[in-house]
């Protein structure tokens, strides 16, 4: 009888933890409305990328959100993640972006963050929309020798900064120029949204 209320002790306790997880992980379908917030890559680090850390810093992130937004037709944001409204809001992604400090963005090794570095990074939204869901990519790793853009794809709770779900995914770059070589990485993880 014991060793039975243990188990079954074990087994909620089991049950409680997985019920948690799945929370932070699950994601909607789809959305009636959604905030895109842009790339976010203050936690983030280039692994042994030979541009310039000052241009890609005060130039080339805030290229980055540029193009997804110029671009909408490719990067159809309400199509890969079925969105039946979509408005765009960047600046603060911009504004944290350009505070990086770029002698120590690029570093040799592989970078890796975690959920509660996302969390703290989301924390930091304060937009003029207090309601609603807001759409983030925050940037892992941008890694040369991979030839790899990783990132956690975050729906999150505008008012209370609560991640509704995420998802870390990486994307495969081509191109030419330091933009279009890692927003092809955007791309590809957009591509390939499978929410479940």
């Amino acid at each position: 009888m014991k060793r039975q209320v243990i188990t079954i002790s074990f087994l909620v306790i089991l049950g409680f933890f997985s019920t948690l997880f799945s929370q932070d992980s699950k994601i909607p379908t789809s959305f009636d409305k959604v905030v895109w917030f842009g790339v976010d890559f203050t936690a983030a680090k280039c692994t042994l990328v030979t541009e310039d850390p000052s241009v890609i810093v005060n130039q080339y992130l805030k290229e980055i959100n540029s193009i997804i937004i110029t671009e909408q037709d490719k990067y159809n944001i309400k199509g890969h993640f079925k969105i039946n409204e979509l408005t765009y809001n960047v600046d603060l992604a911009n504004e944290f972006n350009q505070k990086i400090d770029p002698s120590t963005f690029v570093i040799n090794n592989e970078h890796k963050i975690d959920i509660e570095k996302v969390r703290e990074v989301i924390r930091k939204y304060e937009p003029k929309e207090n309601s609603g869901t807001g759409l983030i990519f925050v940037a892992e790793n941008l890694n040369k020798v991979t030839k790899q853009g990783s990132y956690y794809v975050c729906f999150f709770d505008i008012k209370t900064k609560e991640i509704i779900g995420y998802k870390r995914m990486s994307g495969g770059v081509t191109g030419f120029g330091f933009r279009n070589y890692w927003a092809r990485s955007i791309y590809n993880i957009m591509l390939a949204w499978n929410p479940a």
